[in-house]
């Protein structure tokens, strides 16, 4: 039995493989010396071409075999629920950013629930109290320690930005944007995807008809405010056909932003110890104060009456979308809503947020809603869940367009759309003096003692020091429990 005609060793040549199996090889002779020399010289020739051609089918399969790439795996499936609250330009540019991911990634599924705003978080802290929480959320700066106390938060996976350390992470972001979404432990919990400061909307073509110039008349104080309201306003029969200004006061969250504005300018807060204390600080002269500054816009000055508002949780800013309103008080998100009034899109102005006359520090809110993920769900999910949330974050021009969001991711703000956009200057410019409202683990119940105390001042007609004090001393029972 010859031996096998080509077998690999390592450390041996194909060529010193095909030499050796060659010399290994019994070869018959014929007896006739002539026909030998020829047989033998044949018999040589026939095996030396064999013996190459068998080479080179074998070195061929070989490197087939060894060499050529193996087909990749396909990636696992990935489902993923993503919750957010209605905002209805940013939930159209939602869907579409989230096409545009799932198409980029086969792989991956994301399916999408819209929540009215003002029913998002008890939806969201039930489903978390339920242990059936979404993978991906939204949530406003307010109840992001809340969250994060629950347990719900996961920290920022760098590697779903594409590095490796979060040096790199927070280089992409606006130095200092991301400190608002920064536990106790220093990890960021969340990207902003809308910065908001809030400063004053006026309707140009109502100030003209009133006989004002908007480019002087504008108010710069609060006393101003009440005084070019009163001038705007337009009252038949002790109703107002259109307030001059007015206080949004559809939830705590509006309540909260519109007085907090005010008592930072005065150089007082709700808690003690400039909002690090334990003990309420609202039945304070600051207090009291900001809370008579918005009492006097109807009883001082006559430039608006807060109960006949129309704006709701679902359409928070229809005073001045309808022109119920000449003077009102919001943030960038709500520019594309002014859209469903060409009237008011073309006529909005943005100015400053008036301050108080003898204000201790410039003050602006700001607020920001951004992006969660889920802790409690597997590491493959939350790493997909952070790479969503990285691609839809590089979508800043869009957002800012279609929603009116101001994202802090660096790279936008040179776009077209930016270039369109009436009044991101001064969004952008007071955000220098911009302070975001109280974060507190119970933040919510602080809020609504405090909303409490100013709809009774300004439906009723309450007493400021009266309704603050019984407020300030339910704060401080939450607090102690």
């Amino acid at each position: 039995m010859q031996p096998a005609p080509f077998s690999a060793e390592p450390g041996v040549s194909s060529i010193q493989l095909v030499q050796k199996w060659y010399n290994n090889t019994i070869v018959r002779v014929p007896c006739d010396p002539i026909l030998d020399h020829k047989e033998i010289t044949m018999s040589k020739t026939t095996l030396i071409t064999k013996a190459l051609l068998t080479a080179a089918i074998a070195l061929a399969f070989m490197l087939s075999v060894g060499c050529a790439p193996k087909t990749p795996e396909p990636p696992s499936e990935v489902a993923l629920t993503f919750w957010k609250h209605s905002h209805t330009p940013a939930d159209d540019l939602s869907k579409i950013i989230i096409d545009e991911y799932m198409k980029a990634n086969p792989n991956v599924k994301i399916t999408l629930e819209i929540v009215p705003t003002n029913q998002y978080f008890v939806k969201l802290l039930s489903a978390v109290v339920a242990g059936d929480a979404p993978d991906i959320f939204d949530t406003d700066d307010i109840n992001l320690p809340i969250l994060i106390d629950k347990g719900l938060m996961s920290p920022v996976v760098p590697k779903g930005f594409g590095v490796s350390t979060q040096d790199e992470f927070l280089a992409q972001f606006v130095p200092g944007s991301l400190n608002t979404y920064k536990g106790p432990d220093g990890k960021v919990y969340g990207i902003p995807f809308e910065f908001n400061t809030w400063n004053l909307m006026i309707n140009e073509r109502l100030f003209r008809e009133a006989g004002l110039d908007p480019s002087v008349d504008a108010p710069k104080t609060w006393e101003e405010a009440g005084e070019i309201g009163k001038k705007l306003a337009v009252v038949t029969n002790g109703r107002f056909d259109r307030q001059g200004f007015t206080w949004n006061y559809v939830h705590s969250g509006w309540t909260m932003t519109a007085f907090s504005g005010i008592l930072y300018q005065l150089g007082g807060s709700i808690l003690t110890d400039d909002e690090k204390g334990n003990k309420s600080n609202l039945y304070s002269p600051e207090a009291i104060k900001a809370l008579s500054i918005m009492r006097d816009m109807k009883t001082a000055y006559g430039a608006c009456d807060p109960a006949q508002n129309i704006s709701t949780g679902a359409d928070q800013n229809a005073d001045f979308i309808q022109e119920k309103a000449a003077m009102w008080i919001t943030g960038p998100w709500a520019v594309p809503t002014f859209k469903a009034n060409p009237a008011v899109y073309d006529s909005y102005r943005v100015v400053p947020l008036p301050q108080a006359s003898d204000a201790k520090r410039k003050t602006v809110i700001m607020t920001s809603w951004g992006w969660g993920v889920n802790k409690n769900i597997d590491a493959a999910k939350q790493l997909e869940a952070w790479k969503f949330v990285n691609y839809a974050s590089q979508q800043g021009s869009r957002w800012l367009g279609q929603a009116g969001y101001i994202l802090p991711r660096l790279g936008w703000t040179e776009s077209p759309e930016a270039k369109a956009f009436k009044g991101l200057d001064v969004f952008m410019e007071t955000m220098a003096y911009g302070r975001p409202r109280l974060q507190h683990p119970k933040n919510t119940q602080i809020r609504d003692e405090l909303h409490k105390a100013i709809q009774e001042v300004l439906l009723s007609g309450a007493d400021p020091a009266a309704s603050l004090k019984p407020a300030s001393d339910a704060i401080d029972r939450i607090l102690a429990e």
